[in-house]
């Protein structure tokens, strides 16, 4: 469903040289030098460049003047701010080496372009096209990126003919609106689990084993009323249906957080590692029980999950498993560890691996 890659795969930089030129690629050192500022104080931009007869480092198969040229970037401005994708003109109209990546460039810095196209750049609001700049190299249009993120999961319901709906699905719009009407109310129950019903119901198969994880994105990267949808979200608000090409959504914005738990794992026959092919569910389910009794009763975690965990790789540790975010467990899992607080140590949770004792660490 997204428009653009999810990683800033190909990016190229217009930059200076001796002072005047343009030179494309500067992968080898952007991440060293990106690392001096934050992201949300780089400038990210697209760019249009237009060149002309004479501009420092032209070289064209058809000659163009600069009145031409002027002419060209003005038309081409008129259209983008008209509505067109400044991505696809971009592509069709550019002269820079960026045009394959839809003026894409790397995030600018000072000094990392002429005055003239740094000043532009800055002057332009998130989301805004600046008028044609002129540099030593031809004219520029500018269209600053909106640098806003979001993290969020998603369930998405497909209908016959949306996009990318396999030959499986059946169901009309319908049908699908009513499901997505059903699905919306279940995970806005308080007793509703939002990864679980993802994982469950979800068909984008790219994100349901994980809950509906869609990581971290920026506007541009969704569909526009799954972008509009997403960033007027507060984090852990859900949205109402959003209907795309793709089916109908359910955003649930989250935190970008990590935090640091440790767990006590009880398996029995037929999931998970076997430890003991003898122990039937219900001795694990009451061994499980066992242990978050001792836990809520204030006996030490660590010490609890080095006797009895059968994760024994975590348990050596005390049942420490490390930094998480979302989408890296398994969605019952997650869902019960990012609903406790820091000390609180969890009921029984289960997954396919067997039943966990969960504690938030951090």
């Amino acid at each position: 469903m997204r428009n653009a890659s999810t990683r800033h795969a190909a990016l190229v930089l217009v930059v200076l040289i001796a002072g005047l030129a343009f030179a494309c690629s500067r992968k080898q050192e952007a991440p060293e030098k990106q690392a001096d500022v934050p992201v949300t104080e780089q400038l990210w931009v697209r760019h249009i460049l237009v060149r002309y007869s004479g501009s420092q480092g032209a070289i064209m198969s058809k000659p163009r003047s600069r009145a031409s040229a002027d002419s060209l970037a003005h038309a081409l401005l008129k259209r983008a701010r008209g509505g067109e994708d400044f991505a696809a003109l971009a592509k069709q109209y550019s002269d820079d080496p960026s045009a394959a990546d839809g003026g894409l460039i790397e995030p600018l810095q000072p000094d990392d372009a002429p005055p003239e196209f740094m000043q532009a750049a800055a002057a332009t609001a998130p989301g805004q096209i600046s008028d044609v700049v002129e540099s030593p190299m031809g004219f520029h249009l500018i269209q600053r990126r909106d640098m806003r993120q979001c993290t969020a999961q998603h369930i998405l319901v497909r209908y016959r003919g949306a996009v990318n709906a396999p030959d499986s699905i059946a169901r009309s719009r319908e049908e699908a609106l009513k499901l997505a009407e059903r699905l919306l109310s279940d995970v806005r129950n308080p007793n509703g689990s939002f990864p679980v019903a993802a994982m469950l119901f979800s068909e984008d198969d790219a994100t349901n084993r994980v809950g509906g994880y869609l990581g971290t994105f920026f506007p541009g990267k969704m569909d526009p009323n799954f972008d509009k949808a997403a960033f007027a979200l507060q984090e852990g608000e859900i949205s109402e249906i959003v209907e795309t090409p793709y089916g109908f959504h359910i955003i649930r914005r989250i935190a970008d957080v990590q935090i640091r738990v440790a767990h006590i794992l009880i398996t029995y026959a037929g999931v998970g590692q076997i430890v003991e092919a003898s122990r039937t569910r219900e001795a694990a389910l009451q061994r499980a029980l066992d242990a978050a009794f001792r836990a809520h009763q204030g006996e030490d975690f660590a010490a609890l999950a080095r006797e009895i965990s059968d994760d024994r790789h975590s348990g050596e540790k005390g049942g420490d498993l490390g930094l998480m975010r979302a989408g890296q467990m398994v969605p019952e899992f997650e869902d019960a560890a990012f609903h406790l607080s820091p000390g609180q140590v969890s009921d029984v949770v289960e997954t396919a691996f067997g039943f966990h004792v969960i504690k938030r660490l951090n």
